[in-house]
């Protein structure tokens, strides 16, 4: 804090105690979020470095009129900026990204998109922290991927390809996710709240086609509300929106022109000083800046890319950022939010122009008789007993009382358990304030008095077999016990003719490897290395992956401990019931935990002794894949995108083809009651044609870190996944 000159130290040391015991007095003001949203322009294909016209670093070492020395230090360094934040996660397709902003975050960490120029440029303007959640992702459209909710009248959606608009609620769910969790992402957070700012919107080039360009200005002008709405979206109306068009596209395109008429003020009056428009086909702002750029210069040809210009993306940004600082803010309070955490109960919310002269918070209807400042913005609750808390918060506006409620659940969550060397390991998360925990066996409790910050129990005197189920609850508040069923082994094959749960034996001080040992069922012989030189690497670990009532014994198998894997031979069972001929079903299904979303994962599938024939599963970065190879060439087709430190199953489904049909691959992602969803995740639809009586062997390998347990074979998905739960 500085300090005046003809301030008298007492009157000082007087101030600053009263700050200390008053926070809120003296705080920093609300995080100002900017919501980045659209399609692979807004991702950002410029790149950072190289010496060509279109990087980054060429735009900042010829820059004659000294626009982007802001970008680097005196040493060239790039500049890595304090006051400004950004979080882009690309699930369920790509990596997280989050930190200071620096060039970076755009789609790939090598380039650049408007959030750069836009960040920058706010990051000057504004007194607190700026915080930038990028919400996109490539090749999505309006009219399917962001389909606002009150156009679709769909129900919630959960497949991203599939399923219309699940790209606007993804984005709806990103801005609660950060916003809820700041001090996870952003460390030097420090409570002071956080405030809905803005919304830059730059996506388009998907909307040409399938008739989608004729509907896309009144699916933009839908998605501008709904997407403000309380209803559907964000929960703050007439949050500031700006648009830059698609200077890529044909001017006389619809999708362009639908683009430009949000802006009438006529058409759609109810836009006018909170929605702005960037003609980027034009000259912007009083300096004339463009935006069309190829390696030599200003140019009129441009691609759909932006001609992979860093500058365009640059320029695109700092004009958004100009249009933003002119739109009104929202006149009325917004966004009242709930949140769990080690702390207590997190409350957010938002405030407008017309100030409150008084606030107050309820919980469970009753007054909290709290004194807060009418600038607040966020208040932790310490004393919110354990379980589901209600709050109403109230503040008195000039125009009257106005009331904003919100519901915050602190139970224990994400109870996860595996046979350990001495009984059954337990693991939770917390979501509230606690005394201490209470933990349930079948009923039974077994422990009471487990330390408020403790998140692991070890039961010592679990059962050797059977169903087991535990409950770990606060012992204060009313709360939602947290139950995990755990289904200790051993277990049998439960009808798979092929099962591997890697549960041989092992110890802490030396588990045994992988490699030499048998245990597989329908496998002969035993495991090979895979490796030219084989590393002498445990790849059996203690800590059985635990999913739903599947069986969860001692131990699970790290493949990336040896790089080239291992593979085992198969016996005759698959081809005795007949499931190699054509026209047969296989089904196939395994556990995987992924560590990090980085390089290579897990890979599972059936080959043949020279490996051209193969058919299974590779897990690589964030996504699933088919992995196919029928003689011909290896390839592969995205399933599924996947998050770090979660545990997945994975169910495939194999047909066989017959008279000359191709063979056929469904996958299935089994949620954790191990049903068979409705319908399957994206289907490889290139034929293919195994010649599967050739397949003799399971073979195992892996890269980044991740874990693989209680591979599955079998003639139905009941033998692959249900047969083991009984």
């Amino acid at each position: 804090m500085k300090t005046s000159p003809s301030m008298p130290l007492h009157c000082v040391l007087l101030l600053a105690a009263v700050l200390l015991m008053n926070p809120s007095l003296y705080a920093e003001p609300p995080v100002q979020v900017y919501i980045m949203a659209g399609q692979s322009n807004m991702q950002g294909k410029g790149p950072i470095e190289g010496e060509v016209g279109n990087s980054l670093r060429h735009m900042v070492e010829n820059d004659a009129k000294k626009e982007f020395q802001m970008f680097v230090t005196d040493e060239g360094e790039w500049v890595e900026r304090e006051d400004v934040w950004i979080h882009y996660d690309l699930y369920p397709f790509r990596e997280l990204r989050y930190g200071r902003l620096k060039p970076g975050y755009g789609a790939s960490s090598g380039q650049v998109g408007p959030e750069f120029g836009f960040g920058h440029a706010m990051g000057e303007e504004n007194e607190g922290k700026v915080l930038l959640i990028k919400a996109a992702w490539g090749g999505k459209s309006i009219g399917h991927n962001f389909l606002p909710p009150s156009v679709g009248k769909y129900p919630v959606p959960s497949e991203p390809e599939l399923d219309p608009g699940y790209f606007f609620h993804r984005t709806v769910q990103l801005v609660d996710e950060v916003t809820g969790n700041m001090r996870e992402f952003f460390p030097d957070y420090k409570g002071q709240g956080v405030e809905l700012a803005g919304i830059c919107w730059h996506q388009g080039w998907n909307d040409q086609y399938g008739g989608l360009d004729e509907k896309y200005e009144t699916n933009l002008a839908a998605l501008i509300k709904d997407i403000r709405s309380v209803e559907h979206g964000l929960g703050v109306p007439d949050l500031p929106f700006v648009i830059a068009s698609s200077g890529m596209i044909k001017p006389e395109s619809p999708v362009v022109r639908g683009q430009i008429a949000i802006g009438d003020a006529k058409k759609y009056p109810e836009f006018v000083g909170n929605v702005a428009v960037i003609d980027t086909h034009q000259p912007y702002g009083p300096d004339k800046m463009t935006f069309k750029f190829d390696n030599d210069g200003v140019t009129e040809k441009v691609g759909y890319h932006w001609n992979n210009n860093a500058r365009s993306y640059t320029n695109i940004g700092i004009a958004m950022a100009a249009e933003m600082r002119k739109l009104k803010r929202p006149k009325s309070p917004a966004r009242f939010r709930a949140y769990g955490s080690e702390q207590g109960v997190r409350l957010l919310w938002q405030l407008g122009t017309e100030k409150p002269a008084g606030v107050e918070i309820l919980r469970n209807g009753k007054s909290m008789g709290i004194k807060l400042s009418p600038t607040q913005t966020a208040f932790t609750d310490t004393a919110a007993l354990p379980g589901t808390n209600s709050f109403e918060l109230i503040l008195d506006m000039p125009s009257g009382k106005m009331k904003f409620t919100a519901s915050c659940d602190t139970s224990a969550t994400n109870v996860e358990g595996y046979r350990s060397l001495e009984g059954v390991m337990l693991s939770w998360k917390a979501r509230g304030k606690y005394d201490a925990f209470r933990i349930l066996r079948d009923g039974k409790v077994i422990a009471d008095a487990v330390p408020a910050d403790a998140r692991s129990f070890e039961d010592k005197a679990a059962p050797a077999r059977g169903k087991v189920t535990y409950s770990i609850q606060p012992t204060t508040g009313k709360v939602i016990p947290a139950e995990l069923t755990v289904n200790l082994g051993p277990a049998d094959a439960g009808g798979a003719l092929i099962y591997e749960p890697f549960d041989y034996p092992t110890s802490a001080e030396e588990p045994q490897s992988l490699l030499g040992k048998a245990g597989v069922s329908g496998t002969k012989s035993e495991y090979v290395s895979l490796d030219e030189e084989p590393r002498d690497l445990p790849m059996v670990i203690a800590g059985g992956l635990s999913y739903g009532a599947l069986p969860v014994a001692g131990n699970c198998a790290q493949m990336h401990l040896r790089g080239g894997g291992c593979a085992i031979d198969l016996d005759d069972g698959l081809k005795k019931a007949g499931l190699l001929e054509d026209g047969a079903i296989v089904w196939v299904s395994f556990l995987y935990h992924i560590h990090q979303t980085r390089g290579q994962g897990v890979r599972v599938s059936l080959q043949s002794a020279d490996g051209n024939e193969a058919i299974g599963f590779d897990h690589k970065g964030v996504t699933n894949t088919f992995i196919i190879h029928d003689g011909a060439e290896r390839r592969r087709l995205l399933v599924k995108g996947v998050r770090a430190a979660t545990t997945y199953c994975f169910v495939g489904k194999i047909t066989w083809g017959k008279d000359g049909e191709p063979d056929q691959l469904l996958p299935y992602h089994v949620q954790k009651d191990l049903k068979l969803p409705e319908k399957p995740g994206r289907v490889f639809t290139e034929p293919f044609d195994i010649e599967q009586s050739k397949l003799s062997r399971l073979v195992l390998e892996g890269g980044a870190a991740s874990d693989v347990d209680e591979i599955r074979v079998g003639p139905s998905f009941e033998s692959v996944v249900g047969g083991g739960t009984k």
